[in-house]
């Protein structure tokens, strides 16, 4: 057996671990988001149970109808909020100004000011802004197009000690790893999904693949991050200023 086919075989198993952890780490922080959003929009999104037989189709699209719950609220509230807010603070305004002045200029300097100063909650405008939700939607969608979806997650890696269930991959105590025999399962599974067809080097093929999309995975899970730590930070400073008044 050649060194390089060695190394294809390496490259695949490596590629199948991150894979397996990403998801791990996708779902912590789609539920850490989820459980912000219930808690801070009164809704009763239903977080994930990844289990290790759980296939990644199921995972996905169990992101998908979360994010999708999610957009549809932040859309209604967001509208919501635009309205009573500029409704309220619009004619507070006017009939202030009007009592002041008649005059047409000045009464359209107010109005500009009232539409600067529309302000709605802290998780509805991270949301809501760059339309986040609706990216993360459209980048699983391509994902789900792959032809792994109907594999487990067991099938990329399995872990013979059970690690921290709450921790991301970076807090994770590191783990003996699977058996040559696990390994020689988990190659041939990958093989079979991910090779194309007439492959000269399949396990080459496969890992380069997986690899693609490990790297793809990459952008969506450092976005959810980023919004999750944004939100928590935002309405911890938002709870500080309120007990600081």
């Amino acid at each position: 057996m050649s060194s390089e086919s060695e190394n294809d075989k390496e490259r695949l198993v490596q590629a199948a671990k991150t894979f397996f952890f990403h998801i791990k780490d996708l779902t912590f922080f789609t539920n850490t988001l989820t459980e912000l959003f219930n808690n801070n929009m009164n809704t009763q999104i239903l977080s994930m149970a990844v289990k290790d037989n759980s296939t990644i189709k199921d995972s996905f699209e169990h992101m998908l109808r979360i994010f999708k719950d999610m957009q549809s609220v932040v859309k209604e509230k967001y509208n919501e909020m635009q309205k009573e807010s500029l409704c309220s603070k619009f004619a507070s305004a006017m009939c202030s100004m009007v009592e002041k002045s008649t005059n047409v200029k000045e009464l359209q300097e107010s109005a500009k000011e009232v539409f600067k100063n529309v302000h709605t909650p802290v998780i509805v405008s991270v949301l809501h802004n760059g339309n986040i939700l609706g990216n993360l939607e459209s980048s699983l969608s391509l994902l789900m197009t792959l032809p792994i979806m109907n594999l487990q997650l067991s099938d990329f890696y399995r872990e013979d000690n059970k690690e921290q269930s709450e921790a991301t991959t970076s807090q994770k105590t590191k783990s003996p790893g699977p058996s040559r025999a696990t390994v020689v399962d988990i190659l041939k599974k990958l093989q079979d999904a991910l090779k194309p067809k007439n492959a000269n080097n399949p396990t080459e093929s496969a890992a380069d693949l997986l690899e693609q999309i490990v790297k793809d995975m990459g952008p969506i899970l450092e976005i959810l991050q980023k919004v999750t730590n944004s939100i928590e930070t935002d309405i911890s400073m938002s709870f500080k200023k309120v007990n600081d008044k």
